[in-house]
């Protein structure tokens, strides 16, 4: 597999070990002997698949109970296996310079230890990739998907001429994890990878027989932290997260938490035929007030002359139905008739912090993308309502934390 994670073997012994410890339990709780079954563990593809049709790139569906893994990023300490996620590293002492004038975020204004959201777009404006990047002392570091790395870091390398630049691409090297919830700073700070007092969203210490690179990155509404390490010392870092307590989350529970967050992914919500105004996430990727960049004109015309045709707007389901990605929404004619289509969705799911609320990211045309819009949506067979809305569903104290 392309991209296959190093923690195969880390996931099956933490699953074998909680099955034992259920087992355990359930022995002193009935006072007979328990019966171990083995769990296996299920794998979703990421991604596009590879020109025989198999996976690229697979991520762990769930370890145990969906809401046990839920409850540790919401109230404890959980541990994610992000191997869909990819990195490179800009050295050189034009790295700052270059890089800000290829990307939508102004990097000039970034302290080093902070952490940036960005688009890399092309000449007509449309995203290439969604990234986040981190400035250490000596490099930045652009995480994105790890699909995206080898494009964005040709991308780079093309645009040096006479700078003083390197680009290395990590995909091969490096593995990616995130700890997620309230107890995920005690878990960096028990395992000797806390904060320098110098720094609080970007820094690297050494770990195992290198340096771990951690980045703030909230995507689920709590604290998080991306933990970027060697793939050698990957099930190490596991096995300390582990003991340690936080308990590992698969996709479905991860999903969960950052669509209550309003947090989109790029590839699934937007893509590369949607311009930076339609991602939902302009603010934080975009700045107005910097340099040129390519597809600047495009994106600062839209800016200051008209509206994006689509944008992805957040959807608060009106009834217990459940749309799925790609259903249809089409527009609410007064009385309750369906009008024209106006969107589809891209994610869904029900949202526990809201009681189970049916909640989705759709990309909806102008004429219905306004805060309050009411709009009908094919779901399990019926078309039912729904509100439009901000992509964030829970409140600024909901979850502890903002995405």
């Amino acid at each position: 597999m392309q991209f296959d994670t190093p923690l195969r073997a880390s996931h099956r012994a933490f699953v074998a070990q909680d099955a034992a410890r259920r087992a355990e339990r359930a022995r002193e709780a009935r006072g007979a002997v328990a019966t171990r079954r083995e769990v296996e563990i299920e794998y979703l593809p990421f991604g596009p698949a590879d020109a025989e049709g198999a996976p690229t790139c697979e991520v762990v569906a769930a370890y145990a109970e969906v809401e046990l893994e839920y409850a540790a990023i919401r109230s404890g300490c959980a541990l994610v296996d992000a191997c869909e996620r990819g990195s490179l590293v800009v050295r050189g002492k034009d790295r700052v310079d270059f890089v800000n004038r290829l990307v939508t975020q102004d990097l000039k204004r970034l302290p080093e230890g902070g952490v940036a959201r960005a688009f890399l777009t092309n000449r007509k404006g449309r995203i290439d990739a969604d990234l986040v990047i981190a400035a250490l002392p000596d490099a930045l570091v652009i995480d994105t998907l790890v699909h995206d790395v080898a494009s964005v870091r040709d991308a780079l390398e093309k645009m040096v001429f006479a700078e003083d630049v390197a680009v290395e691409s990590r995909t091969s090297t490096h593995a990616r994890l995130t700890i997620a919830g309230p107890r995920a700073a005690a878990a960096l700070k028990a395992l000797g990878l806390a904060a320098p007092a110098t720094t609080t969203e970007a820094w690297s210490v050494a770990f195992g027989g290198g340096r771990a690179e951690i980045m703030r990155f909230d995507e689920y509404g709590v604290e998080a932290f991306a933990i970027m390490v060697a793939r050698g010392d990957a099930p190490s870092l596991w096995l300390s997260l582990t003991t340690f307590g936080a308990r590992p989350a698969g996709w479905f529970a991860t999903n969960t938490a950052r669509l209550e967050a309003g947090t989109p992914y790029f590839r699934i919500d937007f893509g590369p035929t949607n311009l930076p105004h339609e991602s939902g996430v302009l603010d934080s990727r975009v700045s107005f007030t910097k340099g040129c960049y390519p597809g600047q004109e495009v994106v600062a015309r839209l800016q200051h002359l008209g509206k994006p045709k689509q944008k992805l707007v957040g959807l608060r389901i009106e009834g217990d139905l459940l749309p799925v990605s790609e259903a249809q929404v089409f527009a609410f004619v007064d009385g309750g008739s369906i009008g024209e289509q106006v969107g589809v969705v891209t994610s869904s799911g029900l949202a526990p912090m809201l009681g189970a609320a049916s909640v989705a990211f759709a990309m909806i045309a102008v004429s219905s993308y306004a805060d309050g819009t009411r709009v009908l949506v094919n779901a399990e067979g019926e078309q039912v309502a729904a509100r439009v809305g901000p992509l964030r569903f829970l409140g600024a104290n909901d979850a502890g934390g903002g995405a």
